[in-house]
């Protein structure tokens, strides 16, 4: 059986990790989309300075996750494909990027279910969705 050059092996990684990427996506806007389903047998009365207080939770997280993203993707890659568990590696990279950016959609989601709260769920969900565009993969991230 032929084996592939690093060139086809990095283009089919980029490939699947841009898949990985869009996997995400689709589990956070499934997610909203349940919430807005839910949203009347969640909501109540909530204070607006404690929804501010959120609103801030939400943007701090969001700012850290995607400082550190940015220096994942900066520091770390690109990743070789001459070294021992490349592929593993660089999923893993990617993998804990996604997770700090989606998380300021896990504290809007958490606000939501004890508060129903459906603007601090539209905030957080479209902080991580922006955050998962902005760091999906490119092609010099693997070489």
């Amino acid at each position: 059986m032929a084996q592939g050059t690093a060139s086809d092996k990095s283009e089919l990684f980029i490939k699947r990790a841009k898949q990985f990427n869009l996997a995400f996506i689709a589990s956070i806007t499934v997610l909203f989309v349940v919430c807005l389903a839910l949203y009347r047998f969640f909501s109540m009365p909530v204070s607006a300075k404690l929804i501010l207080y959120v609103y801030g939770i939400e943007i701090f997280t969001a700012v850290l996750g995607y400082t550190v993203a940015f220096i994942v993707r900066r520091k770390l890659f690109p990743v070789k494909t001459s070294e021992e568990y490349w592929s593993y590696t660089a999923v893993r990279r990617y993998f804990w990027s996604y997770v700090l950016i989606c998380v300021p959609f896990a504290v809007a989601f958490v606000f939501f279910i004890f508060a129903g709260s459906f603007s601090a769920l539209l905030l957080g969900f479209f902080l991580s969705l922006c955050g998962l565009i902005v760091f999906r993969p490119r092609k010099g991230d693997v070489i």
